[in-house]
């Protein structure tokens, strides 16, 4: 059951159904918790820069931020440092790079591509791999009483008898 604040103070119980005197019902309170948790999730830095010509648009800053909260789902990111750069004279002519940084080592990927699009969609996939290969290696790798120390070799009362 959910409680209102004034029905925490005095004590009394309410519906999740019904009405409460902040005219809102449960199920639209607890909306409104997870899309709070969300946009806070969501309030990721994002340093975009331009590099050879290119000039800031409002089309490459949104396609970056909608690639960039794919990524968000899987990892836990503080800023992400993307740099747009268009090479004239090597083919493939446009290159990303993005530095992600997040709790423990940061990742980090650049790709090169004909089209700037297709170039950070190359980019994108290689983080999204990274970041999974990290989260797996992570769950895989599970404690063995081995690695923990806990040989009978090895004991402190083994050692204590001089074993």
């Amino acid at each position: 059951m959910y409680r209102t604040r004034a029905a925490l103070r005095t004590g009394a119980k309410t519906n999740p159904g019904r009405r409460h005197s902040g005219g809102k019902t449960a199920n639209k309170l607890r909306l409104n918790m997870k899309l709070n948790h969300l946009n806070h999730e969501s309030k990721t830095r994002i340093i975009l820069q331009y590099r050879g010509g290119l000039k800031p648009s409002p089309f490459w800053q949104g396609l970056v931020e909608t690639q960039l909260r794919k990524l968000q789902g899987l990892a836990a990111i503080a800023s992400a440092q993307v740099t747009l750069q268009w090479q004239h004279e090597i083919k493939p002519p446009f290159r990303v790079v993005i530095l992600l940084e997040v709790p423990g080592p940061d990742f980090h990927a650049q790709a090169s591509d004909h089209t700037l699009e297709a170039a950070l969609l190359k980019v994108v996939h290689d983080l999204e791999r990274q970041i999974r290969s990290r989260t797996n290696r992570r769950l895989n790798k599970g404690k063995t009483n081995t690695q923990l120390g806990f040989l009978p070799g090895r004991s402190r009362s083994a050692a204590a008898t001089g074993a």
